[in-house]
């Protein structure tokens, strides 16, 4: 009868190497910025394409907005310092620099714009804010045929800065996803 191999070291040898290594690999920089930018695309993800219109479809618009105007800011905060985040850690951890210094332009360009867009982003919560006080000061919606001539230029305003700040999420998005689509790619640069 043959006997059966061995095929590696005892379980209990095997936990006290691997888990070490682990927490070794989560506390690595590799592991942080990994983190950090899968952070910040799910949650632009989560928020953009689910989470925003389930409360928009669900919600009265005023609570909607309420709702957001509380959200918005850790959503981009999250967005903007994970950004800035990773942009440090690229600028003063990449080796790529010494190799090929257009990938890493291009790919500094890339955070830097997902930090200018999720702070502008901010831009439009204080002016949707401004148009739900002065709703209630009025006592009228901004949908009304006979709104104040302050309501319509706070109208006006929000459409541009939503439109913009809808045009920025998505670019930040994009950019946080070429990014990643880079780093899949030339991990090794990191």
């Amino acid at each position: 009868m043959a006997s059966a191999a061995k095929v590696g070291p005892p379980l209990s040898a095997t936990r006290a190497t691997i888990v070490p290594e682990i927490i070794t690999a989560l506390g690595g920089k590799r592991a942080i910025y990994s983190l950090v930018l899968s952070t910040v695309i799910g949650t632009t993800v989560f928020h953009s394409f689910i989470g925003g219109p389930i409360q928009y479809k669900t919600l009265p618009r005023a609570n909607f907005g309420n709702l957001q105007s509380k959200i918005f800011p850790t959503y981009f905060a999250i967005q903007g310092v994970g950004a800035a985040v990773c942009l440090g850690m690229w600028h003063y951890g990449h080796r790529m620099v010494r190799f090929d210094r257009n990938a890493f332009r291009f790919n500094a360009w890339l955070l830097g714009g997902m930090v200018v867009g999720a702070v502008a982003n901010l831009v439009s919560v204080d002016i949707m804010m401004q148009r739900h006080r002065l709703e209630k000061t009025e006592g009228k919606k901004y949908t009304d045929a006979d709104v104040s001539p302050a309501m319509k230029e706070l109208s006006s305003k929000f459409a541009v800065a939503h439109s913009v700040s809808a045009l920025l999420n998505l670019g930040v998005l994009l950019a946080a996803v070429t990014h990643s689509a880079w780093i899949a790619e030339y991990a090794s640069a990191l």
